[in-house]
């Protein structure tokens, strides 16, 4: 008879930390307002690299970051409340594609296989579609 109390009371314990996370705020999407605040969040989480420019997503919860350099850009993705950063290069990038200023990018690493960013500017999608047209013959 313990076994279904402890399963009962298990769930239930698990629904009070999620309604608790919820209640918080730490499951609310943080989106970025502009480029600046893509570039400062980058820089934060990549001190090292030097952000030059932002494309950001439609829904402010992705970014493509400039990096100054022709083989590689930066990524920024808003997971949650949280967000990762990380620097993509011709070595990490296995294809991608771009149809309607909506960009997927196929990524040799199996914790992000693919992202995709929709553009909200036109000029930047032609940009960004140069850019890793060079990328692809590096």
């Amino acid at each position: 008879m313990t076994l279904p109390y402890l399963i009962v009371g298990s769930t239930l314990f698990i629904l009070f930390i999620i309604l608790l996370h919820h209640l918080l705020g730490q499951s609310r999407l943080n989106r970025m307002p502009d480029r600046e605040a893509a570039l400062a969040r980058f820089r934060e989480m990549q001190p090292d690299m030097p952000a030059t420019g932002a494309a950001l997503s439609r829904d402010g919860l992705s970014a493509l970051i400039d990096l100054g350099m022709a083989d590689r850009f930066g990524l920024l993705l808003s997971m949650g409340h949280h967000a990762t950063a990380r620097v993509v290069g011709a070595g990490n990038l296995v294809g991608w594609t771009m149809r309607d200023g909506v960009l997927t990018l196929s990524l040799a690493d199996f914790t992000a296989p693919s992202f995709r960013l929709a553009f909200a500017d036109a000029a930047e999608a032609a940009h960004w579609r140069m850019r890793l047209e060079a990328l692809r013959h590096k």
